[in-house]
């Protein structure tokens, strides 16, 4: 199921359909959202940090008839700060700052990560349906408040061979997040704007088209107050088994220098600790955060 492009979307990020729309399954398409004159300003800058693919050398191209590994080449992003000012100043639009404000439940956010991507022909990925996380924290027990909210604005028309991107409709209850409607590939026109949680449900598509590149410029926004959340490697080193093991075994206090809650944070209750022991083998082995829950009263999530 393909979102079709009109004009210029009539919504702003303020409306309250928007907001609406972001609850009821986690994204929001906002089709030609940019007014063209910003929307030539960002093309440009975007072309000037990656080469259109008519441009690329021939030594740059993937081997004629196959295809690259997942993730390499023909895939490239720079990161925040931008050397193209314009892209700088896109990322903290005000009406952008305003939704993800609403939507984390809290006036103190902090950018967690911002990029400008192109993909070429031949990329292609086997990631398939996942949610992101980057989180030190387990995601099956996250609410609302614990993710992050992420702009993708479209620099390119993005067709359906040029690698769109598929989102699930996605709500979130004890058990965490979940799929509760069909998919939909996102395409679109330069300009265009997905808003989406980053734990909704999504996933890359390949280029297959054999020509063209489609540039994205990103940005997500998180609670200052939840340091375990972010986009670095640091973060999602919580994926990885070797961490795993040493945070398991970390003293509480010890902990807290590497962005994990204090003990009697509100975050933590019976059930989110469990999560925790599952993700952090020995997380609670001598009982302290289990006796700071029974003294706050902390059952519930």
């Amino acid at each position: 199921m393909d979102e079709t492009v009109g004009s210029m979307s009539s919504r702003r990020l303020t409306d309250e359909s928007v907001f609406t729309e972001l609850s009821n399954k986690g994204f929001c398409f906002l089709p030609s959202y940019l007014p063209s004159e910003q929307v030539k300003t960002l093309v440009a800058a975007a072309r000037r940090l990656h080469p259109p693919w008519s441009d690329l050398p021939p030594e740059q191209l993937p081997p004629s008839g196959t295809l690259p590994n997942p993730n390499a080449f023909p895939s490239k992003s720079a990161g925040f700060p931008f050397e193209e000012p314009c892209l700088n100043h896109a990322v903290v639009d005000p009406d952008t700052i305003s939704l993800a404000k609403r939507w984390l439940g809290t006036e103190q956010i902090r950018m967690r990560g911002s990029g400008c991507s192109v993909r070429y022909p031949g990329f292609v990925d086997s990631t398939g349906r996942h949610v992101d996380g980057f989180s030190l924290l387990p995601i099956k027990s996250a609410n609302r408040n614990h993710n992050h909210l992420k702009f993708w604005y479209y620099l390119s028309d993005v067709e359906s061979e040029m690698a769109p991107t598929s989102f699930w409709p996605t709500q979130w209850d004890e058990d965490g997040p979940h799929v509760v409607g069909d998919e939909q590939k996102i395409t679109g026109s330069a300009g265009s704007l997905v808003v989406f949680s980053i734990l909704t449900y999504h996933s890359r598509n390949n280029f297959t088209q054999t020509n063209g590149e489609r540039y994205v410029l990103t940005v997500r926004w998180g609670r200052h107050d939840h340091p375990w959340e972010g986009q670095s490697e640091y973060v999602m080193s919580g994926n990885n088994p070797a961490f795993s093991d040493f945070v398991g075994n970390l003293a509480p206090n010890t902990r807290e220098l590497f962005h994990f809650p204090p003990i009697g944070h509100p975050y933590y209750t019976e059930k989110t600790l469990r999560d925790l022991e599952t993700k952090y083998p020995g997380w609670d082995a001598n009982d302290k955060y289990r006796v700071a829950i029974a003294a706050n009263g902390n059952t519930q999530l």
